[in-house]
């Protein structure tokens, strides 16, 4: 097992040009600026790969985690905050980010691929595009369903885009991923090498190519539960690429993030941290540790539950907490400043988790450091070497454990379940510098948690682990999608929730109802809880 390691490669991009987090600011009024008509791929490529990654970084990173009942707010110390995400208040002003941040620098994706060809000089770069636009194009479809795609990123040619059917964007975007992987492996003698612009995997190909394999994968993962002809389609696309190979790394990015101001920073550390000159951020101490997170990841000697039988996570499941103190937890969240661990329990007002002889209330944890932001230990230490950071796209954990997956999905296109799921909790300890020790053997004698059980049961502690893996910086969104395509892993609802149950998606932005409105499909809120027409086609029992 040859376990991963995070790579800092010397700053590769010349900044005469641009500053690490304006890459090519197409809507810079400054006249030494580049317009858009003139940007190359070589221009368009590193700025394009940042800015869609500070949107998956802050917005996508947040709600994946409050969503998934890992972080709430620190009610010691905040009467307000993440409201509208506990109750479920979902709207049309609800994490607009997303939507208008993804799409806007898509835009940059789709001029790489559309430009001007004629020689293959730029292939690699219309590859790397295709994948990058594949990866953040699938995150919209799966957050919001229909979306605008053929259409799409045409300027004043077509301010107002039609809406495609959100299947034939999946297909279309494993259409992408096919085109990518051909141009690496015919790219001719006249291919320019995109090492020195390609900001995430330094031009790398083979690389590429083990990243548009495991996002395909991802994919049809995410097909997981329709039926008939959209399952053939899936069945023929997993078989596709069943040989692999799939990511043998993290995919990162960095362009040379640093303490020079606060824009060059990583934005997951200059978002939930510190700023560039060193001043603690207010979402310091506003994040703190769901209850949910604590008793999933100590036993139940260490936490004080408030009666025994009551460590069933979701009431009616017959699934308890798994009862183990998992070494990532004080990795994850650590305590206050000189006060012990505690959580709180999302929509209560008071302090209320912790150890049995803890005393509340109190100040809760804060997200840890040394398992969010020192990944593999291998940075100094100091508030710099925080803000330089590479910042993580897909990791190396999640491949393993859609791999994991697929293998109990469909045994007769992959193997070797158990070792994916086995090396994906032990690189997602080394990423958060926790001892791993017993873990492995302890958790595979518990059903739901670890390998073992009916395939229902592994399904759920795949899911587990993914949450566990992807948990804090490194992409949560896509643990709530699990969670609507499958209902794991359990995840108890707020107290102070307003619906039965999470979202199966998100309200299209007041952007589009404005500038699209003869277009963007009506949407009430009580439609995103309900299964219906405009359910993203993948959720269970969707019509379309």
């Amino acid at each position: 097992m040859n376990m991963k390691k995070i790579k800092f490669l010397a700053p590769i991009l010349a900044f005469a040009f641009f500053s690490c987090d304006n890459y090519l600011d197409i809507n810079s009024p400054s006249p030494n600026d580049l317009s858009f008509s003139q940007a190359t791929p070589s221009k368009l490529l590193p700025g394009a790969q940042v800015s869609t990654y500070r949107v998956q970084a802050t917005t996508m990173n947040q709600l994946g985690n409050v969503f998934m009942n890992s972080w709430t707010r620190n009610v010691q110390s905040f009467g307000n905050g993440f409201d509208r995400e506990l109750q479920l208040q979902i709207d049309n002003g609800f994490y607009t980010g997303i939507w208008d941040g993804l799409f806007r620098n898509l835009k940059n994706f789709d001029a790489i691929i559309k430009y001007p060809n004629p020689t293959g000089k730029y292939d690699l770069y219309i590859a790397a595009a295709k994948i990058c636009k594949a990866h953040y194009m699938q995150e919209i479809v799966d957050l919001y369903g229909d979306a605008p795609y053929t259409q799409a990123w045409q300027g004043n040619d077509n301010t107002t885009p039609a809406y495609d059917d959100d299947y034939a964007i999946y297909q279309a975007l494993i259409g992408e991923l096919e085109d990518a992987r051909n141009l690496i492996a015919n790219a001719g003698p006249t291919a320019e090498d995109i090492t020195p612009y390609d900001v995430m995997l330094g031009g790398d190909m083979s690389r590429w190519n083990e990243f548009a394999n495991t996002l395909q994968l991802r994919f049809c993962v995410h097909m997981s539960e329709v039926t008939g002809a959209k399952a053939t389609y899936r069945d023929t696309k997993l078989a596709d690429i069943a040989a692999g190979p799939f990511l043998s790394d993290n995919v990162t990015v960095n362009p040379g993030f640093s303490d020079a101001s606060n824009d060059n920073q990583n934005p997951e550390w200059g978002n939930f941290e510190y700023d560039a000159a060193g001043n603690l951020l207010q979402n310091r101490t506003f994040i703190t540790m769901t209850g949910h997170a604590y008793k999933s990841l100590q036993s139940y000697a260490t936490t004080n539950y408030p009666a025994a039988g009551s460590q069933e996570i979701v009431a009616g499941t017959g699934v308890f907490y798994p009862n183990i103190t998992d070494g990532r937890s004080g990795r994850l969240f650590t305590g206050a400043p000189s006060n012990p661990r505690r959580a709180v329990n999302q929509g209560s007002t008071l302090v209320d988790v912790g150890a049995p002889t803890t005393t509340f209330p109190g100040l809760p944890c804060r997200v840890g450091l040394a398992g969010n932001f020192y990944p593999y230990g291998v940075h100094d230490g100091t508030l710099s070497g925080y803000s330089s950071i590479e910042g993580y796209i897909m990791t190396f954990s999640e491949s393993e454990l859609l791999q994991a997956e697929a293998a109990v999905r469909w045994p007769s296109l992959f193997s070797g379940g158990q070792t994916h799921f086995q090396d994906a909790i032990t690189d997602n300890f080394l990423i958060r510098n926790a001892t791993i020790g017993s873990y492995l053997t302890t958790i595979n004698t518990k059903p739901n948690f670890g390998w073992i059980g009916t395939d229902t049961q592994k399904i759920h502690a795949i899911l587990y682990q993914k949450w566990i893996a992807t948990m804090g910086v490194y992409n949560p969104i896509q643990s709530f999608i699990d969670y609507n395509r499958t209902g794991f892993p359990y995840t108890p609802l707020s107290s102070n929730a307003t619906q039965t149950r999470k979202p199966y998606r998100l309200i299209y932005p007041v952007s589009e109802y404005v500038a699209n409105s003869a277009n963007v499909p009506s949407m009430t809120s009580a439609e995103v809880f309900s299964i219906n027409s405009k359910t993203p086609f993948w959720v269970p029992g969707a019509p379309n």
